[in-house]
């Protein structure tokens, strides 16, 4: 009896698997617009007047004197308000340079050292308003008198009068004050400023203060 012998070859099967990975890239682009603008401001030029009927109410037409223009040399005229005014320049409508406003009529406030002067010694005066003199005593400030009458008119005898200052240390007796304007080129020979301001205090008697305002605005030429 025959034997048959049968003979299975296996193959093996090898299963590659390719795995691809994929990577996104995003970019973001930002763009910045930047904006200029460009403001011009347009500046009136100042111009001269002639006569004092260009200039505005309670001033006259004056020879800037320390405004020599570079170019030409020349004397630049302006309106500067009066003795006695300030000015409001928020009406300037050139040459007219504004609105002249009058201290013997505007409010006086005794908090405030708008329109006053005052010197080195810390001793000042609001013209028509009130005298005072700074002061580590005394609250900080002493009162040398309130405006009660009076110009203030140096040839007329006529002085700015303030009454009803502090007291102390002058025998229960209130401090009073009187101020004169002066004219400055009678007293000096420099050129200055139209607003150019000088004081000079006495007292005589005690507690009694005389200021002199020397400037160039109470010179007979600068009168109205």
């Amino acid at each position: 009896m025959g034997t048959t012998t049968t003979t299975t070859t296996t193959t093996p099967t090898t299963t590659t698997t390719t795995t691809t990975t994929t990577t996104t890239t995003t970019t973001t682009i930002t763009t910045t617009t930047t904006t200029t603008t460009t403001t011009t401001t347009t500046t009136t030029p100042r111009l001269p007047c002639e006569i004092e009927s260009d200039c505005q109410e309670n001033s006259g037409c004056f020879a800037d004197e320390v405004n020599i223009d570079p170019v030409t040399l020349e004397i630049v005229t302006i309106c500067h308000c009066f003795l006695g005014f300030v000015l409001d320049n928020s009406t300037a409508d050139y040459p007219k340079t504004g609105t002249c406003v009058d201290l013997r009529t505007a409010t006086c406030d005794k908090s405030s050292e708008i329109n006053c002067y005052e010197d080195t010694d810390l001793w000042g005066i609001c013209p028509y308003c009130r005298a005072f003199k700074h002061h580590e005593d005394h609250g900080g400030e002493l009162d040398l008198g309130t405006y009660v009458s009076g110009e203030g008119d140096f040839l007329q005898g006529d002085p700015m009068v303030f009454t009803g200052g502090d007291d102390a240390n002058c025998d229960g007796v209130s401090r009073s004050s009187e101020g004169y304007w002066y004219c400055w080129y009678d007293a000096y020979d420099e050129i200055v400023s139209l607003d150019h301001i000088t004081l000079f205090w006495l007292e005589d008697p005690l507690c009694h203060y005389i200021a002199y305002i020397y400037t160039p605005l109470a010179c007979t030429w600068a009168l109205p």
